[in-house]
């Protein structure tokens, strides 16, 4: 099946059709992409320049998130944005005006089921319109240092449960509270530990707690679920609390567990090089991300990106066959995956060559159970959710409370929205 769709897509190279469509065309495209060398997409460019040898593609690589979104804002905004950029997995409904979704006829959503996890459809193609596509879909996962988790004698925790259990014999304390060594980076916000909210956004879609409404017209995560979730998430800095391992005064979590400090960390696969630049010799073990004791499903929290096509471009259709070069032929994406060290998006990847690599295969496996929730702006909602754990950990309210004006936060936000 995964064949057929390769070969319905054009993205197998040397078929007689494609060549005889594409080899007439002259036209030119431009490419802007995020957080990769341009060397790295030099496999999906030289195939993609063998497909259709009359189209010059001109590619631009940001380096910064930030740099990335204020330039293609303004270019956008003058009507002389790229043909192709990418987006953020939570931000359709922020972009969803500025794209041009992919035609039924080039795939559809049973092609798309067939080649990527389910995520992919809940993020990119919402009522079966396909807006955009990844090469790599990255995963929350448990980061761990072997040397300390062998030295207290323990297993790495499969559970919620389990991790509670270890906690307070990974953690050490002086008098006063005062951590010198933290079980696990866990319980504070954004201002210490980077992934914080989506540490936050993994229990609540863990325990069930229903993110927002089917009509996307309200959000509803101030449910007993959610409240759950969040108090189990804020215990972890409570200091008369018998799992307390970290706190806000406490530095940032990548960089104190770089430095040996910490046991355990929640990041994603992108993160790994960065922490080995600043400590070669920290012995990091990989798990899954923890999941209830009571679930019967597991379920993994992504971030990752698609490439999607600007509704402005003039060359829509070309556009997609790019980004359906770059996204479904499994030798292509295998060499801007090498060339990046990140977990693959195609199922046949995930199951394939992937499925023993020592450092991606948790990243790639949890892909298949990956869900996540669409986000009317991911940078206020971050800020939103950062600031309710702040407001809970300092008791200026209860989770419920906190939870219920974000609630209603997060509503205005959607109600403004063209999603």
């Amino acid at each position: 099946m995964i064949v057929g769709a390769l070969i319905f897509t054009c993205t197998i190279p040397g078929l007689k059709s494609c060549k005889e469509t594409t080899q007439k065309i002259e036209a030119e495209l431009e490419f802007w992409s995020i957080g990769d060398d341009q060397r790295a997409y030099e496999p999906f460019l030289d195939n993609f320049q063998s497909l259709y040898p009359g189209v010059e593609v001109n590619h631009r690589s940001f380096a910064s998130e930030e740099a990335y979104a204020t330039t293609l804002l303004q270019s956008l905004a003058a009507g002389q944005g790229p043909d192709v950029f990418m987006i953020s997995n939570r931000s359709l409904p922020k972009n969803i005006a500025k794209l041009a979704p992919l035609p039924s006829t080039r795939m559809n959503l049973i092609q798309l089921r067939e080649l990527f996890p389910q995520v992919v459809e809940q993020d990119f193609a919402p009522e079966g319109r396909i807006y955009a596509l990844p090469a790599s879909i990255d995963t929350l996962a448990l980061l761990y240092n072997r040397d300390l988790i062998d030295q207290a004698g323990i297993s790495v925790p499969e559970t919620w449960e389990e991790f509670q259990s270890v906690i307070p014999r990974l953690t050490e304390l002086e008098d006063g509270r005062r951590i010198i060594q933290a079980g696990a980076a866990i319980g504070t916000s954004n201002r210490n530990i980077e992934q914080a909210t989506d540490i936050l956004n993994l229990l609540m879609l863990q325990s069930g707690t229903i993110m927002v409404d089917d009509e996307y017209g309200e959000a509803k995560f101030a449910s007993s679920e959610g409240v759950d979730a969040l108090r189990f998430y804020a215990q972890f800095s409570n200091a008369r609390n018998e799992v307390y391992t970290w706190n806000s005064g406490m530095p940032n979590a990548l960089d104190s567990f770089a430095r040996g400090n910490t046991a355990m960390i929640f990041e994603y696969a992108g993160s790994i090089p960065e922490i080995r630049e600043r400590n070669s010799f920290l012995n990091i073990g990989i798990a899954p991300a923890p999941q209830p004791e009571s679930a019967k499903v597991d379920v993994s929290y992504p971030h990752y990106w698609g490439f999607a096509v600007s509704r402005q471009s003039r060359n829509a259709a070309l556009a997609w066959e790019l980004i359906l070069s770059i996204t479904t032929n499994p030798e292509t994406v295998s060499g801007y995956l090498n060339a990046t060290n990140r977990p693959p998006a195609l199922r046949s990847l995930i199951t394939g060559e992937y499925a023993n690599d020592p450092d991606l295969h948790v990243f790639a496996r949890q892909a298949l159970t990956a869900r996540s929730w669409a986000q009317a702006d991911p940078d206020e909602i971050q800020d939103i959710f950062s600031n309710v754990i702040d407001l809970v950990n300092t008791n200026q309210q209860t989770p419920a409370r906190a939870l219920q004006e974000a609630e209603e936060t997060v509503t205005n936000l959607m109600r403004n929205s063209v999603y």
